[in-house]
């Protein structure tokens, strides 16, 4: 008896030894493989000059869009404009590159060209600078060298204040010129991205004193600086759509803020005009749209 005893104690030692080492391989093993992103992961701003061939007052070549990091590697989505003399050398590019400490490359691959960056990150992780090469090609003629340099864009999230100004309706409304601003408020939020070029948004919009909406919805998209919108009734209605509006980072002094974009709120004067507007005069000058000028900042 006393020997079966001890070798159920012997069978149970040998079992909680077991269950011990295959907790500690199955935690060592999900801790490895989790997927953390690094530093670079987020919507980036390019800014590409070319250097030769040689050009008078060369024109910036700006790029934009989403990066990830795992693991040292890099993988996204970015948009590219018109590289060279070719139309074709547009659009979306998968890019791909390493990261090794603040050493930085990345390769954008448009299909008819392979742009070669080499670079660094800064010690705070939100900008990098370099140079990059391109071979003769469908988008070159000739092999291409440059310098770039990149700003991580902060995602586009929380409350905002803002005005509208440059209200032509207001202007034709009230006889000022120019038309007092209209306040706005609101909040907007950035969805995540999963390997395309842009993210979408959606956020609300409060106008004060202002006849053509008190609260208007938004949906649209960012990539990089650039940010696209439409507008919507309470009801669900477009009413409207935005310009190319420009996303500028925080400061030290003010938070991230959107400006330089236009709201255009129906069309047409006239017989013809259509709009979210209350219809004011008639005949030719007869009005129910409106274009603004738009500045955000978010708290």
């Amino acid at each position: 008896m006393k020997t079966l005893t001890a070798e159920k104690l012997l069978s149970l030692a040998i079992l909680a030894v077991l269950l011990l080492a295959l907790v500690t391989c199955g935690g060592g093993n999900s801790s490895s493989s989790a997927v953390t992103s690094g530093p670079l992961s987020g919507n980036w701003q390019f800014t590409l000059t070319q250097n030769y061939p040689i050009q008078q007052n060369p024109a910036p070549i700006p790029v934009a869009g989403f990066l990830t990091e795992t693991k040292s590697s890099l993988t996204g989505s970015l948009e590219v404009p018109i590289l060279g003399l070719n139309s074709n050398c547009a659009g979306v590019s998968s890019a791909t590159g390493t990261v090794s400490g603040q050493n930085v490359t990345i390769a954008i691959n448009n299909g008819g060209n392979v742009l070669n960056l080499t670079g660094t990150l800064a010690s705070d992780n939100t900008s990098m600078t370099g140079t990059y090469q391109a071979l003769g090609g469908a988008c070159f003629t000739t092999p291409t060298t440059g310098s770039w340099t990149a700003i991580l864009i902060p995602p586009v999230n929380g409350s905002f204040t803002g005005t509208l100004t440059g209200s032509t309706y207001m202007q034709a409304l009230t006889g000022v010129t120019p038309p007092a601003p209209i306040v706005v408020s609101g909040t907007m939020t950035q969805s995540a991205n999963f390997g395309a070029s842009n993210a979408t948004l959606t956020g609300t919009m409060t106008a004060t004193g202002y006849p053509c909406f008190t609260t208007a919805s938004l949906s649209g998209t960012v990539s990089g600086q650039s940010i696209i919108l439409t507008i919507f009734a309470y009801n669900g209605n477009p009413i409207g759509t935005t310009g190319n509006w420009s996303v500028a980072p925080p400061s030290a002094s003010s938070g991230l803020g959107i400006s330089g974009g236009t709201l255009a709120l129906g069309s047409g004067v006239g017989a013809s005009t259509v709009g979210p507007c209350p219809l004011i005069g008639f005949g030719g000058s007869a009005q129910a749209s409106d274009n603004v000028s738009v500045t955000l900042t978010f708290h």
